[in-house]
């Protein structure tokens, strides 16, 4: 994945960096090993980065009841029986539901009756799969004594007909969230682990964690230390009191090749999914509500300017054209043209043409995630409307203006697997084939699509010198695929399993299907 488009038959490595590469013969002549790996000609790339991936997310779902896929209240009240798993503190917690899927007549508030029905005395709380709404239960509400009338912003509490609906979003969820109580430290330690392994088995070598605390992000720090954790990451802070401190009393942390810190994560709006995206005008299919900001713009510069002066990255969660447009116009107040501070905008659903000129001029980075096109196909134009769609998860568009993509999956809202990002990007399709193609004339070349997975998320995380290609000096970072990407069909692809994932040359995942 070099510049010169090279190829090569074996790779030497040592101390955890390649030290050289060429032909298979020549490379076996020319060093003695303790250890030899054949590949049986299989295919072997940098190591695959996910440029945005919530790795705690992933962590906490090994402790709650996975929703994802279910068709409507009657079967997740099924699966909340069958699979109840109560953290330590007694709550029940799951995620991955999606009203988008639900067969018509079933609603959210049909949820939350048959959960005030089946558990009067349990708090549960059940999170959307995008993580920005949630439906908690009445002994919810009474255990985290949220008080639903004096919500400062009443679009984020949902009623109907003046009921409560159950339905949270954003602030609000996150405000619950607060209240309970976190997982021990055992059990976020045990959930992180079975993450990684996930991760690595996907064929992941590094991975971008957009948004962590700072806590966590000294958990992660330790248990890498100790030699129980192998997945390189790349940390954003989330935007709270204690992140801001850390980066108020810290230089950025870049010194690690296991673990940097050096970048602060920032929400201005909601997904489209829940019309929580800030638009430029009405929902198409809501046209009382163009969604929200999530914080005043005064927040969101006076943040923003902070992280400049301490040299800090800022990336920002920016789903809707007019989210976007305000992010990129604050970078522009602060970034003053052309840099190299590496901003970068993330998911970038819903831009508006007139205000591409934003990326070129401040050089920001667009991280997206082309399984969320295929995921909201079905409903993406109800939303939107015929003229707004076309903006819409335009990977193309934006590699056009931009010339680079940072690819991810925003696990575990998709499923972390780079082989379905591939698939996304280069054909606009899902690995079983389930929704129709939306957008193909948004479709990304294969070479695009690996450099997004590869090249791209290291200039994102200034670490093009240690990985993103295979060249002498780089990281033995590598992932091998039993298909040539560059050349396989759909099909093939479909079919293709990760052989083996290696970091710093040792190899982590001997592979299965995926």
């Amino acid at each position: 994945m070099d510049a010169n488009g090279s190829k090569y038959e074996a790779i030497a490595v040592k101390g955890g960096k390649i030290i050289a590469m060429g032909p298979e013969r020549e490379i076996l002549n020319g060093y003695n090993a303790a250890q030899y790996v054949d590949l049986e000609k299989k295919y072997v790339y940098p190591g695959f980065i996910d440029a945005h991936v919530h790795l705690v997310g992933m962590a906490q779902m090994k402790f709650d009841v996975n929703l994802i896929g279910t068709t409507g209240s009657a079967e997740i009240i099924s699966k909340l029986q069958a699979q109840t798993v109560k953290r330590i503190s007694g709550w029940i917690v799951g995620r991955g539901w999606d009203q988008n899927d639900w067969s018509s007549g079933d609603n959210e508030q049909q949820l939350f009756e048959k959960l005030n029905e089946m558990y009067p005395d349990t708090p549960v709380l059940l999170i959307r799969i995008d993580g920005h709404a949630g439906i908690i239960n009445q002994a919810g509400i009474e255990k985290t004594n949220f008080n639903l009338k004096s919500w400062n912003d009443p679009k984020q509490i949902v009623f109907s007909n003046a009921v409560f609906t159950g339905v949270v979003l954003d602030n609000a969820l996150a405000e619950i969230q607060k209240s309970l109580p976190p997982l021990s430290r055992s059990e976020m330690t045990q959930g992180l682990i079975l993450a990684q392994q996930e991760c690595i088995s996907a064929g992941l070598t590094t991975v971008d964690e957009a948004g962590i605390s700072v806590s966590n992000y000294q958990l992660i720090d330790s248990l890498q230390k100790s030699g129980s954790f192998h997945l390189r990451v790349y940390a954003m802070l989330q935007d709270d009191e204690d992140s801001w401190n850390y980066i108020r009393t810290h230089g950025p942390d870049s010194t690690s090749t296991m673990l940097k810190c050096r970048a602060v994560k920032l929400m201005v709006d909601g997904a489209l999914g829940s019309r929580g995206a800030c638009l430029k005008s009405p929902y198409a299919d809501l046209i009382t509500s163009k969604g929200s900001m999530l914080q005043t713009a005064d927040y969101y510069k006076y943040r923003m300017a902070e992280a400049f002066v301490n040299k800090w990255q800022v990336c920002t969660h920016a789903i809707g054209d007019s989210a976007n447009k305000s992010v990129m116009s604050w970078y522009a107040s602060i970034l003053m043209g052309k840099n190299n501070r590496r901003w970068r905008i993330e998911h970038a659903q819903v831009v508006d043409e007139r205000d591409y000129h934003f990326i070129q001029d401040l050089s920001l980075i667009l991280s997206v995630q082309p399984t969320h096109a295929v995921s909201d196909g079905p409903w993406a134009f109800d939303r939107l409307g015929a003229n707004r769609i076309k903006n819409a998860y335009a990977y193309k568009k934006l590699y056009d203006i931009s010339g680079m993509l940072a690819l991810g999956t925003d696990a575990p809202v998709e499923e972390i697997s780079p082989l379905r990002t591939f698939i996304a990007s280069v054909f606009r399709t899902d690995m079983r084939n389930r929704n129709k193609p939306f957008g193909v004339e948004e479709k990304l070349d294969p070479r695009v699509a690996l450099y997004g997975m590869t090249v791209w998320p290291s200039i994102a995380n200034f670490e093009e010198n240690e990985k993103g290609t295979l060249e002498i000096g780089k990281m033995a970072d590598f992932t091998v695929v039993s298909v040539d990407l560059f050349q396989a069909t759909e099909e093939q692809i479909r079919e293709a399993k990760i052989e083996k994932t290696v970091i710093g040359g040792k190899v982590f995942k001997e592979g299965e299907k995926k």
